[in-house]
Formats: structure tokens, C-alpha cells, sequence
């Protein structure tokens, strides 16, 4: 060392001492920090990963539910579809049942109605035997006649009475219209398909008078100038 330099003071030591500690401490206080800042940064992203994980999964539990609930509802549609459909085959099958038993009821009440005129309507005619025992003699009973007349026409009287309602239409509103309208048309289907048999058993009946009519002809063939039978036979 040359006599112009001068050795460091002691004062000048602990100065740069103190600027070397000083250094240090905040290269350790930014290295500390950037260590946190990388952890927070860490803890940060593995929280953003399980945000997304569980996005995720409610996405794909949301996709399930779904899926489930279109099932449901489709399970649901196939019963009620199954359920229309039966409830179609029973009311066809009422249906058909109720015309059965309208069917049934029909031709009961036209044997019913058969068997009165049966008892009415007895032969017009009487079959007797000739003292000497020879061709049998038809001979007409004009009372009888005049009594089946009567009876029928007091039979058709009383169905009318029956039958013939007066028709109450004060205070009903448009359902109750509708629906007296309904039993009106139900009403008269059923007088229809009663008179087709009435007609059909008139025909039957007018078909036996003219068998007996030509019977009792057949009977009195060869009788010479002698009446036949007195038979009246509706044409009409």
C-alpha cells in the first residue's frame, strides 16, 4: 500500500456492511414473496380446477336427470296411450253390449206384443163338422171380428198414452237442450226399430190370413153357390 491510499475507516465498514445485509434481506423478502405468490397462484388454480370438475359434473348430472325424465315422460305417454286404447275397447264393448241388450229387448216386446195379438186376434173362422158327417163347414164369426178390432184399438190407445209425454222444455239452459235432444233421438231410434217389427209381424199376420182364407176356400170347394169365407184381408 502507497503512502497517498488510505485504509477504510471503520465507520465505512459497518456502512457497507450494513448495505450488503440489507441487499440480502431483500432478495430473501422478494424470493419469499414470489414463493407465496406462486403457492396462492397454485391453490388458486387447483380451486379453478375443481370449480370446473364440479361444473362438470352437474352438467353431467343435469344430462342424466334428462335423460330420466324423458324416459318418464315417455313411459308415461305409453300408458296413457295404453290406458286410451282400453278405455276405447271397453267403450266399444258397452256399446256393443247396450245395442245386444236393446236388440234383446226388442224382440221381447215384439213376442210380447206377438203373444197379446195372438190372444186378441183369434181365428175370425170356426171349423164344424156336418151332422151327417160330411165336408167340415167354415163358417165366419163376425163378433169376433168386431172384438179384436176393439181390443186393438183401445191396446193402441193406452201405448199411445204411454208413450206420447209431454214435452217439458221451461227453464233448461243449452246442456239441458243438448242432452233432451239426445234421449229424444235415443227415443225415437227405439219407436223406428219397434215399428220395422211391428211391420214385419203385420206382414207375417196378413200372410197367415191368407193361408186360413185359402184353406177355408180348399174346404168349401164343390159347395156350389154356397158362401166361402168372409175373410176381409188388409191390402194396404
Amino acid at each position: 500500500m502507497s503512502d497517498t491510499e488510505e485504509a477504510p475507516t471503520q465507520p465505512e465498514n459497518e456502512a457497507k456492511l450494513a448495505m450488503e445485509e440489507a441487499k440480502v434481506r431483500k432478495a430473501e423478502r422478494i424470493q419469499q414473496e414470489i414463493a407465496e405468490f406462486e403457492e396462492q397462484r397454485k391453490e388458486e388454480k387447483a380451486k379453478e380446477e375443481e370449480e370446473l370438475q364440479q361444473l362438470r359434473e352437474r352438467r353431467e348430472q343435469r344430462k342424466v336427470e334428462r335423460a330420466e325424465e324423458e324416459e318418464r315422460l315417455t313411459k308415461l305417454r305409453v300408458e296413457e296411450d295404453i290406458r286410451r286404447r282400453q278405455e276405447e275397447r271397453e267403450r266399444q264393448a258397452r256399446k256393443l253390449e247396450e245395442e245386444q241388450k236393446r236388440k234383446e229387448e226388442r224382440e221381447r216386446r215384439r213376442k210380447e206384443q206377438e203373444d197379446r195379438l195372438k190372444l186378441c186376434r183369434r181365428p175370425n173362422f170356426v171349423i164344424t163338422k156336418k151332422a151327417d158327417g160330411g165336408e167340415e163347414e167354415a163358417e165366419q164369426k163376425a163378433e169376433d171380428l168386431q172384438k179384436s178390432k176393439e181390443q186393438l184399438e183401445e191396446e193402441k190407445r193406452a201405448i199411445l198414452a204411454q208413450r206420447i209425454q209431454e214435452l217439458k222444455l221451461d227453464g233448461l239452459k243449452s246442456d239441458g237442450l243438448i242432452q233432451k235432444a239426445k234421449d229424444l233421438h235415443e227415443k225415437l231410434h227405439k219407436l223406428m226399430g219397434e215399428q220395422y217389427d211391428l211391420e214385419d209381424k203385420f206382414k207375417r199376420q196378413q200372410y197367415d190370413m191368407i193361408e186360413l182364407t185359402e184353406r177355408a176356400r180348399s174346404m168349401n170347394k164343390g159347395r156350389g153357390n154356397r158362401s166361402t169365407m168372409g175373410v176381409k184381408i188388409d191390402e194396404s
